[in-house]
Order: C-alpha cells, then sequence, then structure tokens
C-alpha cells in the first residue's frame, strides 16, 4: 500500500484516539468526509488495518487510584504477552537489529501498582530486560455506574469486533440512529465525549506499508540531549528524542519516505562527532489485547 502525508495524520490520530476529528482533517487538508473514510476503507482493504479491539478506561469504571503505563522490553520468542499483565491494553511490536539496542516490544497497560507490574514482568519466562513508564495518573473518587444494560451492549459490540469497519464505527460515535448505537455512543470515549470508558481501536500492520515507515535509531553518544537535539533538526528530517533504552542507548524516531530519506538521516548522523547509531527498529505491529475484556464484561453483566 502506497500512502501520502494525508494518509499519515489519519493513521496517527486512529493510533492516538481511536477516531478522526473529521473537521479537523476537512478545514486542514481541503478535502471531504466521503475521501476521509474511503482513505480508512482503503486501509482497512489493503490489510494496513488488519481490524478493530476495545480498551476499557478501567479508572473511571473501577476508581481510586490507577496507573497508565508503558513497559519497553527486549524479549525472546518465549514471552507471551497475554500472561505478562493482567490489565494489558495494547502490544506494540518492532523489528530490531541487532537484537538488545532498541526495544522489540512494547506494552502499554492499566495498573494499581507500577512496582508490582514491574516485578511481575521480570519474572515472566520471554523477558530479557524490562523497563517501565508512568505515561498518566488517575485518582477517581467517583467512579461511572454501569447498568446491565450497558454491560450487554459492551458485550455485544465485542463479539462484532471481526466484522466491525470504521464507516460504522464512525457512524456510532458521530451519528448514531439505533436506540442501541445512541447508548452505545454515551459510553465511547472521543474528543467530544471525554466521560467514555470504552474506546474502538484499529490493529496495524505497518509491513503492509510499501513507501514508508517509522525508523528509531539507537545512539550513542557524549552530547549533551539539548545540543543532540539541535544537530538531529539540522539534519532536515523531524526527529523526535523519546527515551534511553538501558541508560545508553539514545532512542531518535523519524518519519521516513523511501529509501532515499533513510540513506540522508544515516549519512548526516554519521557526520556528527562523537555519535555512534548502534542500532535501528521498525514499526511491525499494534494489537489491542482485548481478550481478558471478554471475562471481566462476563462477570460484570
Amino acid at each position: 500500500m502506497i500512502i501520502d502525508p494525508i494518509d499519515l495524520k489519519i493513521i496517527r490520530l486512529l493510533e492516538l484516539h481511536g477516531s478522526i476529528p473529521l473537521h479537523e482533517i476537512i478545514s486542514k487538508f481541503q478535502i471531504t468526509k466521503e475521501e476521509v473514510l474511503l482513505r480508512v476503507k482503503n486501509f482497512e482493504d489493503t490489510g494496513f488495518i488488519e481490524n478493530y479491539g476495545i480498551k476499557l478506561f478501567l479508572p473511571g469504571i473501577m476508581g481510586g487510584k490507577w496507573y497508565w503505563g508503558c513497559i519497553a522490553a527486549e524479549t525472546t520468542a518465549r514471552f507471551k504477552p497475554e500472561r505478562s499483565i493482567p490489565c494489558l491494553e495494547e502490544v506494540v511490536e518492532n523489528l530490531t537489529f541487532p537484537r538488545g539496542v532498541c526495544p522489540n516490544i512494547s506494552l502499554l497497560f492499566y495498573t494499581k501498582q507500577l512496582k508490582e507490574t514491574y516485578r511481575i514482568i521480570n519474572k515472566t519466562p520471554g523477558i530479557k530486560y524490562a523497563e517501565i513508564y508512568k505515561i498518566d495518573e488517575y485518582n477517581i473518587a467517583v467512579p461511572k455506574i454501569m447498568i446491565k444494560e450497558g454491560w450487554q451492549l459492551i458485550a455485544r459490540l465485542y463479539d462484532q469486533l471481526r466484522q466491525l469497519n470504521y464507516e460504522k464505527i464512525n457512524s456510532m460515535v458521530n451519528n448514531p440512529m439505533s436506540e442501541n448505537d445512541i447508548k452505545l455512543s454515551r459510553m465511547i470515549w472521543s474528543r467530544r465525549n471525554r466521560k467514555g470508558i470504552i474506546s474502538i481501536f484499529p490493529n496495524f500492520n505497518w509491513s503492509a506499508l510499501k513507501n514508508y515507515a517509522h525508523l528509531h535509531l539507537a545512539l550513542t553518544t557524549k552530547l549533551r540531549i539539548k545540543e543532540l537535539r539541535r544537530l538531529v533538526n539540522r539534519v532536515g528530517f523531524s526527529g523526535n528524542i523519546t527515551s534511553r533504552f538501558k541508560k545508553r542507548f539514545i532512542q531518535v524516531e523519524f518519519d521516513i519516505w523511501g529509501f532515499s530519506d533513510m540513506q540522508k538521516i544515516l549519512s548526516s548522523l554519521k557526520e556528527i562527532g562523537g555519535l555512534t547509531i548502534e542500532g535501528y527498529s521498525l514499526a511491525y505491529k499494534n494489537t489491542i489485547r482485548n481478550a481478558w475484556i471478554k471475562k471481566y464484561i462476563k462477570e460484570s453483566i
């Protein structure tokens, strides 16, 4: 599949929010609502979007103090994500070379105890190394009251995930027609409905894209981060410095359009004194892990 910058903007919105604020895309790129939906349909038809998954906003449902966290890890074939963390939300897989300089997997999750989650993940078979980060923290005094009918609607939505497409999701979120869709729309999180407690997200297969890749470079240097950021930006590509894996390998991410972009980035960085490119990773798959949600919904009905 060949994409363009408009496609990438739509993809990033889907990746972050699960839905597209159509007015934002329409006003920025001067395209129609129908063209936006057609682009997403193209993602689905070509296999870039494989299907959809559900996320639950557990802090809003259960109340109390929660953390939304991320684990960046180096794993072996023995690692089974579904056996790692109780409230696992999403798994991001990367292709890395050589092994150990970039995380080959990242796990998004909810937990009440970050330290305990870190202990559990480090005892999980297949984990060679793991780092844990807090993305956000919640302390909700009054959780959302969910009645049996609401959980039944979510259960029905869960059972229909394999048949869902974005046209149906967009209709459900932005223009619900049936009584059940109206009720569901009140529970689905969006920028307009920040009280929602469920979200619908795509499962991405990045290898389906032929002219674009999301690249992470692992760098070692004695340069200060501020100076490194200035030098990276001078390369002419937008490079975002995200973290330092294993306290050593600085992770710098780039959007690259074709092999020539990669050549320019690598050749420009190699000219910077005192900087070494140790390896790289490429985005491979984003998968929503909602198997545990089925059991949670069943217990809540």
